[in-house]
């Protein structure tokens, strides 16, 4: 069952719970008032007969010249006058003495109603209820006690006025009837129109339910409404958006992590294959009989030994991107280091390398270009730097320079080896890229995937930009005593 039906079902059900009891509240107020306004109706025709000067208890209006009084009861005639007096077309009166006895009954009581003696002796200390109930069905009869006194205060006896409460039940079985038929009719109204008014209220759930259905198929960009309120199913809508967002994104970064994957499978499995080609074929000469030629053999020893050393840097490379990858040891040493230190012997080693090359270098700060982590990567990057700027642009000037910019330390290097093509500044950071040169610019194309590695797991970031006759790569990294972004945990 739906839950479309199930709220149906459970509103229909309590408006005709909640109708049910409202008519049975009605049914039995009703009740209990046409009762007490009989009752104060009987009260009145009792105050009205029985005046407070109390003249007919004293024989001035009922049997003039007789003893109202006798032996502490109302006489006979004085009871039957007062009886006659209080009854009516539908009243029936009788006065009842303080023992229980009947003194007096009007001439239409016939079988007028009884109490039980202790009511009327209660009645007689003036502790009565509104009204009394005897009999049962169509032949009910509502009774009030009065006490009879006298001027000093005695009682005589107590009168009981009574009437049928038939017209009172009538009244109820019209109302009865009147609330069936509206309770009926309000069911079937309630029965058509509470499904519509839930199935409107209950559209964004179920758009957000075939959205999830969607979005559960593959359809991530799925998106639902948001409905302009704020009540519960606005929420659910702006935060399955959120959700199905978060998805999207997700699923994008696995899909573009598994193409990255391939591509660096693909590029390291070209990159192996080479150096592993070359030895095979020297493995080839030499089992061919070049083995037997000292000069052959050692040309091919040669050519292999260079081939396993281009080999052994390529995987020292990977393993260093692979604990550069993992966060709980990107930077397991942290000390102040001076990075015009660092440039120094950088400079020397590029200089050694590369002799003739033109270096310049400017350092705007000297001695306080302090940065807090490991010495060995941070010369790792200036080292990939330099080692990139002579294979990508020799000849020229090479320009370093250092500085501070705020909290960060500021290094750069400009070369004049005509850039990079438009829109590779960023991938030219990428694992295994060379640009437009190639393998001929040799290298593995991991220098500055490392340099970028290293400089992001100190908390800092590294830029490419071209400058017109040539390229400019910044990095920039956090001074010491400065909060470090990318810092390890632990460290």
């Amino acid at each position: 069952m739906s839950l479309q039906a199930r709220l149906s079902i459970l509103s229909v059900g309590l408006v005709v719970v909640l109708l049910l009891l409202g008519g049975a509240f009605q049914y039995f107020v009703l009740g209990e008032y046409l009762r007490r306004d009989a009752a104060t109706v009987l009260d009145r025709r009792f105050g009205q007969v029985v005046n407070q000067d109390l003249q007919v208890i004293k024989g001035t209006r009922c049997a003039a010249g007789q003893p109202a009084v006798d032996a502490g009861r109302v006489s006979p005639p004085v009871a039957r006058c007062i009886v006659n007096a209080l009854s009516g077309s539908n009243v029936t009166a009788v006065l009842v003495n303080t023992d229980g006895s009947v003194n007096a009954a009007s001439s239409n009581a016939g079988d007028y109603p009884s109490l039980p003696v202790a009511d009327y002796q209660q009645g007689a200390t003036g502790t009565t209820r509104a009204y009394y109930t005897v009999g049962t069905g169509d032949v009910q009869q509502l009774v009030v006690l009065h006490p009879l006194p006298r001027r000093n205060g005695q009682v005589l006896g107590v009168v009981q006025l009574s009437q049928s409460a038939e017209p009172l039940q009538t009244t109820q079985r019209r109302l009865l009837l009147v609330l069936g038929i509206a309770i009926a009719v309000l069911t079937v109204v309630a029965a058509v129109v509470n499904p519509l008014i839930i199935r409107r209220a209950l559209g964004p759930l179920r758009r957000v339910t075939e959205a999830s259905a969607a979005v559960a198929e593959g359809n991530f960009a799925r998106r639902v409404e948001e409905p302009g309120s704020e009540d519960e199913l606005g929420h659910l809508a702006r935060a399955f958006n959120s959700m199905a967002a978060a998805v999207q994104r997700a699923f994008a970064a696995r899909a573009e992590s598994e193409a990255g994957v391939r591509n660096f499978v693909g590029d390291a499995s070209h990159e192996l294959r080479t150096p592993l080609t070359t030895m095979q074929g020297q493995l080839d000469v030499l089992r061919r009989g070049a083995a037997e030629d000292p000069a052959a053999r050692d040309q091919s020893l040669q050519a292999m030994q260079r081939e396993v050393g281009r080999m052994s840097l390529l995987v020292e490379d990977l393993l260093t991107l692979t604990r550069l990858d993992n966060p709980g040891a990107r930077v397991p040493v942290r000390r102040p280091v001076d990075i015009d230190d660092l440039l120094e012997e950088t400079i020397e080693e590029q200089v050694t390398r590369s002799r003739g090359q033109s270096v310049q270098v400017e350092r705007r700060n000297r001695g306080e270009a302090l940065v807090d982590g490991d010495p060995e990567q941070l010369r790792r990057v200036l080292v990939n730097l330099a080692g990139n700027a002579v294979a990508h642009a020799p000849g020229g000037t090479h320009s370093w320079r250092t500085g501070l910019e705020g909290d960060e330390v500021v290094l750069s290097l400009s070369d004049e080896g005509g850039g990079v093509a438009p829109g590779e500044e960023t991938r030219i950071f990428d694992r295994f890229h060379r640009g437009a040169g190639g393998p001929a610019a040799g290298g593995s194309g991991l220098g500055l995937a490392i340099v970028r590695s290293i400089v992001e797991a100190h908390g800092g970031s590294v830029t490419a930009a071209n400058t017109g006759p040539g390229l400019r790569l910044t990095v920039r990294l956090p001074r010491a005593g400065t909060a470090t972004r990318g810092a390890a945990p632990g460290s």
